[in-house]
């Protein structure tokens, strides 16, 4: 009996050296997260919303930056001696990085020996403000290893370790802060772009505002602009940044090249602005990169020379180089004549008719159209070599001549006049010159014009008309 009074009074024992072991832990447990919250709570630097913020304040050995948001965009105060145009992303991310910046351990209390032993007693101080408050971080040193920065808040008298990657993002430079885009313009503003080497325009390009298309002056009004190009000239312009900016307000240019500059680029706004751009192949990488001299804010930059290669275009780079002379479903005749055959059609592909010399054709079958369209696409589509509009070409004994008659009446005339060297002929439309050259190749031999021409007049049971 009394064995099992000692066993239960054991139990007893046991249970409540084991309840009071289980509150001690508790209690230990609890003890721990409240000191951790507590190292938590004094290791998080700032908690605010970014967007809240209205104002940067930069103090470092470059001199004082003092921004503030305008709207959605961040701009230099107004009593600020920087007028450069803000990078956007660079303000955004300062403001991103401070709102909940965090420490990962801190060292105590500061004293002097301790601020001048992390470099805190003259740090990089960056002030940012919601209107209501300012949030000040002071940056000393970098640790030993690289990895953390010595840092400090104001209303705290601590000193911390922040991980360089978070820092390092403030660690801003007046180059970080200034806009290196290479225009201030959107798409929509840009009304002109113009490209000189050598002193001379190669080409200047202008928006109409009436159809939305770009032309080129008048001297070229018989080319048509490949819409494509320029289009494309406007995207890259309105994004590409500086890969690196070099220099404000440069004197020497010779140390960039930019003393014997390869290209001028000047590109305008429709509200009259415009910016000129000198371009220089320059240095060991000049392959790859370019040196820019904004003529406007005196900015020298590098930039990626893949990215710029429209600067090289001539006129001929940026005009269609295939011309389509009449679509064939929109004629009722056409004529052709060379030094081999001539002739003459009356058409309506759209109903699968078409007559030459009294003899109707038979569109409805398959093969004599195709062969027919083939035929005609030989010489209704020109491919466009080269252009010299400084050549004065008289029309005379042309090698081609192609004449057709549109659904509406109108007609239109086509004639390749030798330039004198080699298969090149001068294109004329309604008896004038384009400016352009084509090669006459493909009038004669295989897969030729005039190998088209037979082909089709045999499936067709037409006599070719030869000279």
């Amino acid at each position: 009996m009394k064995k099992g009074i000692i066993a239960v009074i054991g139990l007893v024992t046991a249970a409540a050296l084991s309840a009071g072991a289980f509150l001690y832990v508790q209690d230990s447990d609890k003890k721990d997260k409240d000191k951790k919250s507590k190292e938590l709570a004094e290791n998080q630097l700032f908690d605010l919303d970014a967007n809240a913020i209205g104002s940067i304040e930069i103090k470092s050995s470059e001199g004082i930056y003092s921004l503030k948001r305008d709207g959605e965009k961040w701009i230099n105060t107004p009593d600020s001696d920087n007028t450069f145009n803000v990078a956007q992303s660079t303000a955004q991310l300062i403001c991103t990085t401070l709102s909940d910046l965090e420490a990962d351990t801190n060292y105590g209390e500061a004293d002097k020996e301790s601020k001048e032993k992390y470099g805190l007693d003259d740090p990089y101080v960056i002030t940012v403000s919601d209107g209501n408050q300012n949030y000040t971080l002071n940056i000393g040193d970098a640790s030993p290893t690289g990895n953390y920065y010595y840092a400090m808040v104001d209303g705290k008298n601590k000193i911390y370790a922040v991980q360089s990657a978070e820092i390092d993002s403030l660690l801003i430079s007046r180059f970080d802060l200034i806009d290196s885009k290479i225009i201030p313009y959107a798409a929509e503003e840009i009304s002109r772009i113009t490209v000189k080497r050598d002193g001379k325009i190669v080409y200047d390009l202008t928006l109409d505002s009436a159809s939305g298309l770009w032309e080129l002056p008048d001297k070229y009004e018989l080319l048509t602009v490949n819409q494509t190009r320029p289009s494309t000239m406007v995207t890259v312009l309105t994004r590409l940044s500086a890969e690196q900016l070099l220099e404000e307000n440069v004197t020497d240019l010779s140390k960039y090249g930019l003393d014997k500059p390869y290209a001028e680029l000047t590109v305008s706004s429709n509200d009259g602005t415009s910016r000129t751009l000198v371009l220089s192949h320059y240095g060991r990488d000049a392959a790859k990169m370019t040196h820019i001299l904004n003529k406007d804010t005196g900015l020298v930059g590098l930039y990626y020379t893949s990215d710029l290669d429209f600067i090289e275009y001539d006129i001929f780079d940026i005009i269609m180089q295939n011309v389509e002379s009449a679509n064939l479903y929109r004629i009722s005749e056409f004529e052709f004549s060379c030094d081999e055959a001539e002739d003459k059609f009356t058409v309506d592909v759209t109903n699968n008719k078409a007559e030459c010399r009294g003899i109707d054709i038979d569109l409805e079958k398959a093969d004599i159209k195709n062969m027919f369209i083939s035929f005609y696409n030989t010489f209704s589509y020109i491919s466009i070599t080269s252009t010299d509009v400084e050549a004065t070409p008289q029309l005379s004994d042309p090698v081609l001549s192609a004449k057709y008659i549109f659904d509406d009446g109108e007609d239109a005339k086509v004639d390749l006049v030798s330039t004198g060297e080699g298969s090149d002929c001068y294109v004329f439309f309604n008896d004038k010159y384009t400016g352009t050259i084509t090669s006459a190749d493909f009038i004669s031999g295989n897969s030729s014009m005039m190998s088209e021409y037979k082909t089709f007049c045999e499936l067709a049971g037409l006599e070719p008309n030869l000279k």
